[in-house]
């Protein structure tokens, strides 16, 4: 037996792709799901929902690896609201983020680009959009899959 046939498998297994950090650091690619994602959210305010079991915060932060954009992710009941940003910001107002929550959707997160730690640190309008929900908190992605949690200014 060769050593090539002992180490494909793991190759195969093991190859970072769809993975936010290897995205970012080493070029990886996308995995399947993801790249149908992107390929639905074209460009900026581009909207998809999508079923919940289909998407979660870490394929945003690789979508975000990828782009170098911010996407954000609302919730209700079995299915997520997607909606790409660029490089900066999601095109969410108050106002938008009130009749969402008025839909009974829930602000699952989004993703700021980059890698340093003020990444995850929340805007003055990622706050605004929170005070609209009924729950209390929400997360933020970087480009490498970090993650924090921020609140409610009470």
């Amino acid at each position: 037996m060769s050593i090539n046939a002992i180490e494909l498998p793991i190759e195969q297994q093991h190859t970072g792709k769809g993975n936010p950090n290897a995205i970012l650091m080493f070029g990886t690619d996308l995995n399947n799901r993801q790249k149908k994602l992107l390929n639905l959210l074209p460009g900026f305010d581009s909207r998809i929902t999508v079923p919940k079991k289909s998407v979660n915060m870490a394929d945003l932060s690789a979508l975000t690896a990828q782009t170098g954009h911010e996407f954000a992710m609302f919730t209700k009941g079995n299915e997520r609201l997607i909606i790409r940003g660029n490089s900066y910001s999601v095109n969410i107002t108050v106002e938008d983020a009130k009749k969402l929550a008025e839909n009974g959707y829930k602000w699952s997160g989004h993703t700021h680009p980059g890698t340093d730690y003020n990444c995850l640190i929340a805007s003055s309008g990622d706050k605004a959009v929170l005070q609209c929900f009924n729950h209390k908190t929400s997360v933020i992605y970087d480009s490498k899959g970090n993650y924090a949690t921020f609140e409610k200014e009470e």
